[in-house]
């Protein structure tokens, strides 16, 4: 029918974090071209942008959420064992060239070498090998060394100031030169009691330079997180603030970055979403939902990269006196539906519920997120169900049973679409049946 929902498959599979790969993205196209994505997984917390997220090694009174690892940091003896590695490969690459200036470019012979006919001599298929592997290994050289880009992640010409010295770079806080930091503009604090003239403090520990001869800014009294570093997101949420200030980072008037997510640049180009477009999160265990935006950028076929609040939103439980990650007990799984071009979620479902099939659409969300339950009760990482295989095989049974989390998808769509089922019933009662007008059984 040409009022039909429909769906496809993202090309590409995706993973939330360590916990799930082999995940599928389902893009829906409705009526009146409205169009969500939706996908099942549990929830990768990331920090980046919070105010307390990072702060130096023991620092006194703080009390940060994350460790410096997660912002690009090395230890010491961490750098030192990744340069003994580094001057392995360095060795390594100067045995390839030794082998490779040993041998013949090509295999013509020689006596046919000096004819004008042989102008296309055989290449030496030894030579060939050995170029490939000389060209990897330096490349993976420079990858290790950032040889060739600069702390902005452009190609370069010059090394960097700490070339095959140090290994890492800051890339979970703001950083800076001493050079640059003394070449910033001064900005004024009109809120002390006296203005205020500041630039970045940095704080040059010996132990928080990076490759590029920078370290990390440190938080002023005027900052929602005095003492602890600057942790930037990719775009200014409040540019009357300079780029080395925490403000410069967080919406207008607030001290915390709220609830948001990240979105990685495949997830972007696969379903049309962008920043600022709207994620709708329905955690399956309670029926609890949020929404919140895209506010940050990722990379990767990643998905489900929130913000501390975010967890916190969906009822998460944050646990500060734990290590690592067990502060963040990510063991829910959550269904995202994701709605691209600015949408409102309630917007898109009134159109979806004008559709001929528009009761099948909480059966096909409900086998998106039944492939990823199953693969969590079997302690499986890899997803190896498809969900819309597995909605054409119940389709074709004619089985009266829903899926599981048919109940819980129910209720979330109330909450996300406001009048979503009250529309269907108007517009399809004959076609829902009871189940769909029931109220939602919590497990």
């Amino acid at each position: 029918m040409a009022n039909e929902f429909k769906t496809a498959r993202a090309k590409h599979k995706f993973a939330c974090g360590q916990d799930f790969t082999n995940l599928t993205v389902i893009n829906f196209l409705g009526p009146g071209d409205a169009k969500f994505s939706a996908y099942c997984c549990n929830m990768n917390v990331d920090l980046d942008g919070d105010p307390q997220a990072y702060a130096p090694i023991g620092g006194h009174n703080l009390r940060p959420i994350d460790n410096l690892g997660n912002a690009g940091w090395k230890s010491a003896a961490d750098n030192a064992a990744i340069k003994l590695r580094y001057e392995a490969a360095k060795q390594e690459l100067a045995g390839l060239e030794e082998k490779r200036a040993a041998l013949p470019a090509s295999t013509t012979p020689a006596s046919t070498a000096s004819i004008p006919a042989a102008k296309h001599p055989t290449p030496n298929p030894a030579a060939v090998a050995l170029d490939k592997q000389i060209k990897d290994k330096k490349q993976h050289l420079a990858a290790m060394s950032s040889e060739h880009i600069d702390a902005n992640g452009r190609p370069s010409k010059h090394p960097p100031a700490n070339f095959e010295k140090i290994f890492w770079k800051w890339y979970g806080v703001a950083a800076l030169t001493p050079e640059e930091a003394a070449g910033e503009n001064s900005y004024l604090e009109m809120s002390a009691p006296t203005f205020t003239p500041r630039k970045p403090v940095l704080d040059t520990t010996a132990a928080y330079e990076d490759v590029f001869g920078r370290f990390p800014v440190v938080q002023s009294v005027f900052e929602p997180g005095p003492g602890y570093f600057v942790t930037p997101l990719p775009h200014a949420a409040n540019p009357r603030f300079p780029t080395w200030d925490q403000r410069y980072f967080l919406p207008p008037h607030e001290t915390a970055q709220g609830a948001f997510g990240a979105l990685a640049l495949p997830l972007g180009a696969a379903t049309g979403l962008k920043l600022n477009d709207t994620l709708f999160a329905v955690r399956l265990d309670t029926d609890d939902t949020l929404a919140f935006p895209f506010r940050d950028v990722g990379f990767g076929y990643k998905v489900a990269e929130c913000s501390l609040d975010a967890f916190i939103g969906l009822g998460g439980d944050y646990r500060p006196a734990n290590r690592g990650a067990a502060k963040f007990p990510n063991n829910f799984l959550n269904l995202y539906l994701a709605f691209p071009n600015r949408q409102k979620p309630a917007d898109v479902l009134a159109k979806f519920a004008t559709a001929s099939n528009a009761a099948e659409l909480p059966i096909v969300l409900s086998f998106v997120a039944q492939v990823t339950q199953t693969a969590k009760a079997k302690h499986a990482h890899a997803v190896g169900g498809d969900p819309l295989t597995a909605y054409e095989a119940w389709k074709k049974s004619k089985s009266d049973s829903k899926p599981d989390s048919y109940d819980v998808i129910v209720q979330g769509l109330r909450v996300a679409g406001s009048d979503f089922v009250e529309r269907m019933t108007k517009l399809h009662g004959g076609l829902l049946g009871k189940d769909l007008l029931r109220p939602p059984t919590r497990p």
